[in-house]
């Protein structure tokens, strides 16, 4: 073999071997460099239902209030409630919103009294009056309406005289006999996020449902008074959240509402 035949296949030999070297590279690096996890991990937070599944493994859910493991959407009461005999028993129909329709919640408080029976209405945690205007109906056969409404028309910065109107409405709709306009829970937010001041908005309505009521000649009560402070806010210890009661709490509530309720039935 000539001298540049021996050159010529040595440095074949040598650029053979460099491909080879930098193809193993390539191939490694494409299985260990980050950017392979970084894909990865795009594609998940790109899909709605994975990182849905994720915050609720990590307990992030924001839709579930601290002492009522039912989701807030689902908190939603209707029709009749209450078993056993109830012949005699005062028929009422309610109206309401979380205060109304939490698992432990006031009406489901006074279930169990036979004195009272639920026999229609509507209440659903985070609604307005409207909402409710929306969803419920007659309840001809109600002795007393109950209606416990405005609470997230404060929240929601809703004006008052609105907030009034819509409550008539489901007084009209329902088309009770009695009518038991209940006042605003305490409040210990002063703030939303719809720029209200929770606390004054909900003293400012209560004053004009206490208004209206009367002026229509219906009753209206305050079972939350032994609860509230004078500056409005919830007594220590008697609200996990700042703006419902514990099941203790409204266990109370239940007891002013059935004494509010028997008297609104006269």
């Amino acid at each position: 073999m000539s001298t540049t035949r021996r050159r010529a296949l040595l440095a074949s030999t040598v650029a053979a071997a460099c491909l080879v070297a930098v193809g193993s590279f390539v191939v490694v690096s494409t299985h260990t460099a980050p950017v392979v996890s970084s894909t990865r991990a795009v594609a998940v937070a790109g899909a709605p239902a994975r990182v849905e599944h994720a915050d609720v493994r990590a307990g992030a859910r924001t839709d579930v209030h601290p002492d009522a493991r039912v989701p807030v959407r689902e908190q939603v009461v209707s029709g009749p409630l209450g078993s056993g005999d109830r012949s005699g028993a005062i028929t009422f129909a309610y109206a309401g919103d979380s205060i109304t329709a939490r698992p432990d919640s006031w009406l489901h408080a006074l279930e169990p009294d036979t004195r009272f029976h639920a026999v229609g209405g509507y209440a659903h945690s985070g609604y307005r009056a409207d909402q409710v205007l929306a969803e419920i109906g007659p309840v001809h056969d109600a002795d007393v309406l109950v209606v416990e409404l405005g609470t997230n028309d404060v929240n929601q910065a809703v004006p008052t005289a609105t907030t009034i109107a819509n409550v008539d409405a489901v007084v009209r709709r329902v088309g009770a006999e009695h009518v038991l306009v209940v006042a605003g829970p305490p409040s210990d937010w002063t703030t939303s996020r719809w720029g209200a001041d929770r606390r004054t908005g909900q003293v400012v309505l209560s004053r004009a449902l206490e208004r209206d009521a009367a002026e229509h000649g219906w009753s209206y009560t305050d079972p939350f008074a032994a609860f509230r402070q004078p500056d409005g806010a919830w007594v220590s210890g008697t609200s996990p959240d700042g703006i419902h009661g514990t099941a203790a709490t409204n266990v109370g509530v239940a007891r002013a509402m059935a004494t509010a309720i028997a008297e609104a039935s006269r």
